[in-house]
């Protein structure tokens, strides 16, 4: 009997150990991908080449070897022009990347639904050298940032030199120097004991089983930015903040930063930086969203995790016009229309009926 009572428990022991190594093995095959976009922008000898099939030659053939690194390390790569490739989306894109590539990138995030975003600047110079040859000089520049505007910490800056007799046969080579440059870039991975980076190996796995640009957007998967615009006044700054702070799937919000101007709610904002647990971007806005109608449905006076809470008539009123703005993977925006807070007071002070 006790010989029998040892099997049984030496049976189940190795079941269990096979059910979580299973749930191990499980949970790194099935975890989602990281989503991200690549930007290749050329310029040749100073002049956008910008006249359709033209550019997109020179895009789709950068893009072939990038996109061939990060395959390979396991991203998920989204063309963000592959369905819209009009001039007017890509020089827009390429106009706003000029003047802040931060803004650029979370536009693009928010836009395709990706984690983050790499720009690349390819400046072009073409030279006839006095055999007749062609000498193409190739200036690049890179920068990738999440959605949340986080630098990935992968920049870059690099000067190529080609020359060959015919003029495309070069700038095919500069093109597929930068693609297959730019990829090892994103996919290689830095030790913990040092900083020698070594490019990853297809189908092996590093010390922290991952790349380097990989492990940066991991790093703050957890950390969502959350922004509330149109507050005018500290204390609807601190209403948003108490829902903030108690709502489910949070363990720490710290503020930020803020800008207040009465009167002005649209140069008006409070942000916030919130460690997540057990949820994502997307549900974690639903859940402030529905913790913000509990509120207004009990008139203020709500418990929660067996805290009392109280909101006066005036913060009731006010989140009553509480909507939902921008999100990605990274932030959440949420936005206070007066317009909605007055709709609602005409309608006879129902909340979200």
């Amino acid at each position: 009997m006790e010989n029998a009572k040892k099997q049984a428990g030496l049976k189940w022991g190795i079941i269990f150990m096979l059910s979580l190594a299973f749930a191990m093995l499980a949970s790194q095959v099935f975890a989602a991908p990281i989503r991200i976009v690549v930007l290749p922008f050329y310029a040749e000898e100073g002049i956008d080449a910008s006249h359709g099939s033209w550019r997109e030659e020179h895009y789709r053939r950068t893009m072939r070897f990038i996109n061939n690194h990060l395959d390979r390390d396991g991203f998920e790569v989204v063309n963000p022009f592959a369905k819209e490739n009009a001039e007017r989306e890509f020089d827009r894109v390429m106009d706003r990347a000029r003047e802040d590539s931060v803004l650029a990138s979370r536009e693009i995030c928010e836009k395709y639904g990706v984690d983050a975003a790499y720009i690349v600047w390819m400046k072009v110079k073409i030279k006839t050298t006095s055999d007749g040859y062609k000498k193409v000089m190739v200036i690049l520049d890179g920068e990738g940032y999440d959605a949340g505007g986080r630098d990935l910490g992968a920049g870059m800056s690099e000067v190529y030199k080609v020359t060959r007799r015919d003029r495309d046969e070069a700038i095919v080579q500069a093109e597929k120097w930068v693609g297959d440059l730019v990829g090892r870039n994103l996919t290689t991975w830095r030790s913990r004991q040092g900083d020698n980076a070594t490019a990853v190996t297809p189908g092996t796995a590093s010390a922290t089983g991952e790349s380097s640009l990989a492990a940066n957007i991991h790093k703050h998967q957890n950390t969502i930015e959350v922004r509330l615009d149109g507050a005018t006044q500290y204390e609807e700054a601190e209403v948003f903040g108490k829902i903030v702070n108690t709502v489910s799937g949070v363990i720490e919000a710290t503020r930020t930063g803020s800008r207040m101007t009465p009167d002005n709610p649209q140069g008006s904002y409070s942000a916030w930086r919130l460690q997540i647990e057990d949820t994502e971007p997307f549900r974690l806005q639903a859940n402030i969203m529905k913790m913000i109608k509990d509120v207004v449905a009990a008139n203020g006076d709500i418990t929660l995790k067996g805290v009392p809470y109280r909101y006066t008539a005036d913060e009731v009123a006010m989140l009553r016009g509480m909507r939902t703005g921008k999100t990605n993977s990274r932030s959440i925006q949420f936005v206070i229309d007066r317009n909605l807070t007055m709709s609602k007071e005409q309608a006879g002070g129902k909340g979200f009926e």
